[in-house]
């Protein structure tokens, strides 16, 4: 969800400002397909073949900057708004310098798995792509190389269970530096609020969680919220941040996201910490809360819901924008070391 750019920008230590790409017209991509992709496509006009379909593309990265091994996410989507899911398609990237040129040849080419978003349920997966209605929803990832600022445009080729062919093409910016903390970056450490601060009455749970709204409520999973960001570093634990606002989510890619974090809290609670952020102190006035503005708002807004996995040392280990990859989270934390006991 994009946040207003009204929200109070809270500064990350130690990061530069980055230079902000401009919105840019779709380009033509469908010249800059590679051969063996453009045959593929072509013999769908054969006799007996299904008609290939042009489907299109959402880029759903909220933060792309120079770097290797940047995640890209996207949605895909017929024209009749049924989404492609599951399986796996092919992702071809081609260089657009600052927007002005129409095309360009792809210099890059990778696999991209579904990702579902966490908790939904998007009918039986199969191994190839298949058209869903809307009972579900997720992306495509895919880990590629960016090695320059500008205008990039990705171009998406696959094929149905039933053997039609689908192609779609889009742009996206990169930055020259990432403007949210990336795996490397120090992690704010933050004196979050916590149930302490609820119980004694200095805020209202509804800044804990946005589903307390009623005076009286209750906050859902209150083993998210009683660790500190900076108690937890202080302490030199592992610790799994979730920025996210249940209720005030708004785009195609929202889910339960933090009743996944809260079951992984229970799962792993000897490996790691694990504190829900809500983004929200005032949805009204769009008032971010502080410790949450620290992760995600930059000086040219910000999106939401960011999952981060900081290391024992302060640092960020891994971060999933928008769309949590369950799978990867859980390998991390598999691999995190079982935690001393208090007081040992």
């Amino acid at each position: 969800m994009p946040l207003s750019s009204r929200a109070p920008t809270a500064p990350v230590a130690g990061r530069s400002p980055a230079t902000r790409v401009r919105s840019v017209r779709p380009h033509r991509l469908g010249a800059v397909l590679t051969l063996a992709v453009a045959a593929a496509v072509a013999l769908a006009g054969c006799a007996g073949a299904p008609d290939p379909i042009e489907v299109v593309v959402e880029p759903a990265s909220f933060d792309l900057a120079i770097g290797e091994d940047q995640r890209l996410l996207v949605g895909l989507f017929t024209p009749e708004r049924q989404l492609v899911a599951h399986g796996e398609v092919e992702l071809g990237l081609a260089y657009l310098g600052d927007g002005s040129q129409d095309s360009a040849a792809i210099e890059q080419s990778v696999p991209a798995r579904f990702v579902p978003i966490p908790g939904g349920q998007i009918g039986a997966p199969t191994d190839a792509p298949s058209l869903v209605e809307d009972t579900g929803t997720g992306v495509y990832a895919a880990t590629v190389d960016l090695d320059r600022p500008g205008v990039w445009g990705v171009r998406i080729a696959g094929e149905l269970e039933d053997g039609t062919p689908f192609s779609g093409n889009r742009t996206f910016p990169v930055l020259e530096e990432h403007l949210v903390p990336a795996p490397g970056d120090e992690a704010p450490r933050v004196d979050n609020l916590t149930l302490d601060d609820v119980e004694s009455g200095a805020v209202r749970a509804v800044q804990l969680d946005s589903r307390a709204q009623a005076a009286n409520s209750e906050v859902a999973f209150p083993h998210l919220h009683v660790h500190t960001v900076a108690g937890s570093i202080e302490a030199n634990r592992p610790v799994v941040v979730a920025v996210a606002t249940p209720v005030y989510c708004r785009t195609r890619f929202c889910g339960p996201l933090t009743e996944v974090i809260a079951e992984l809290a229970l799962r792993y609670e000897d490996r790691a910490d694990f504190i829900h952020l809500e983004v929200w102190e005032e949805f009204d006035s769009q008032t971010l809360n502080e410790s949450a503005a620290a992760f995600i708002q930059t000086e040219i807004g910000g999106n939401e819901p960011w999952v981060f996995l900081i290391d024992e040392d302060g640092r960020i280990a891994a971060r999933w924008d928008n769309i949590l990859d369950v799978e990867a989270l859980t390998e991390a934390l598999e691999d995190l070391p079982v935690l001393p006991e208090a007081g040992t």
